[in-house]
């Protein structure tokens, strides 16, 4: 028997499906996006086929479903009084999510959207839509405490610092210098919104 492989073993409900979002994101960052195989998922979550094409139609089904359960990116960040201080909190998890194993699998996903332009929709409406979300209350929040301008919140700077964050990560890669998160929060998000 090969040690490699996982023991198939009868799960069912949460638990297989914990090990089969587990399975594709480690498929995602050994192999990338275009040799991740159902059959490859099935065989690294030690199950069957079957239980995979009862929940996802197609490859690009089950890799969003995973992505959308396994992605650390979500902070959900709440106003403490001073922005600065959120805001450098809020990029410093971000980057440092990217630097993980998620940040390859990100770009191995991210790397297919230009083939499947209803992977980048699904990814907007999983994880970039629902983090401006969570920004642009932070900033709602921190509107209201009168420490930036009201009409900031829906402005295109309200969501530049996380863009600016997945672009250095895409364009240089990881690590993300704190000198950087530091700049894009003082030098242009800030006096952007103030």
């Amino acid at each position: 028997m090969d040690s490699a492989q996982p023991v198939r073993t009868r799960r069912r409900g949460e638990d297989l499906l914990r090990a089969i979002h587990s399975a594709v994101l480690g498929e995602l960052a050994d192999v990338s996006y275009g040799n991740l195989t159902m059959e490859s998922v099935a065989a690294r979550a030690g199950c069957g086929k079957a239980p995979l094409y009862r929940r996802w139609k197609t490859k690009d089904d089950m890799v969003l479903d995973a992505v959308r359960h396994g992605f650390p990116l979500r902070a959900g960040p709440t106003y403490t009084g001073n922005l600065r201080d959120d805001l450098l909190a809020l990029l410093r998890g971000m980057a440092a999510g990217l630097a993980g194993p998620f940040g390859g699998i990100l770009r191995a996903v991210l790397s297919e959207t230009h083939r499947r332009p209803a992977l980048m929709t699904a990814l907007h409406e999983s994880i970039f839509d629902p983090r401006a979300v969570d920004m642009r209350a932070l900033l709602r929040a921190a509107a209201a405490a009168g420490e930036i301008r009201a009409d900031a919140v829906h402005s295109p700077a309200a969501t530049l610092g996380p863009e600016l964050v997945m672009f250095r990560f895409l364009t240089e890669g990881t690590p993300l210098p704190d000198t950087t998160i530091t700049e894009i929060v003082d030098d242009i998000v800030l006096p952007l919104l103030s």
